[in-house]
Order: structure tokens, then sequence, then C-alpha cells
């Protein structure tokens, strides 16, 4: 992809940031996890993607001189509920962890 670093670098970050967690979410699901590699740690890595993403969502209209009313996220999709916390993405599967 040919873009400007301003637009590269956010992509880069959360390019690395998604292979992390999809590492380490196949890692536990195959119950081969390294060490310190929980459900909960895989949940809150997640979480940390959302600052990420909206760092490349910015940076790209940003890059083409797009500007967009302030404080209206109009074409943007909402964030799931459980999205603003890490322990909520985990709540799901609790019961299956422990049987």
């Amino acid at each position: 992809m040919i873009a400007p670093d301003a637009v590269i670098v956010p992509a880069h970050e959360l390019n690395e940031a998604l292979t992390r967690v999809y590492g380490q979410v196949k890692r536990l699901e195959q119950g081969n996890p390294r060490p310190g590699e929980t459900l909960r740690s895989a949940a809150e890595a997640q979480h940390a993607l959302w600052s990420l993403a909206g760092a490349m969502r910015e940076a790209m209209p940003r890059d083409l001189g797009v500007t967009t009313d302030a404080g209206h996220d109009a074409g943007r999709p909402s964030p799931l509920p459980s999205s603003s916390s890490p322990t909520a993405l985990t709540s799901d599967f609790e019961g299956s962890l422990d049987g």
C-alpha cells in the first residue's frame, strides 16, 4: 500500500497489535498459552486495540484533507457495549473455563 507516514505508522501499529492478539487467542484456543497469557489478558489486549484503531481512523481523513463535524461520528460504527470494559469481554466465557 502506498501511503504517507502519517497513515502508515498508525496502520502498522494496529496491524502489529492485531497480530499479537490473534496469536495470543490462538495459543489459548489450542491450550498452549505463553506464561502470563490468560483469557483476561487477551481481552485486555483486544480492548487496547480500540485506541489504535481510533488513531488510524483519524489519520486517514486528516491526510486526505477531509474534515468532519466536530462531535459527530456519522458513518462510524459504534463499538460493542462490552468494548468499554475488558472484563466484560470475558464474562461470556467464565463458565466454560471453570467446567
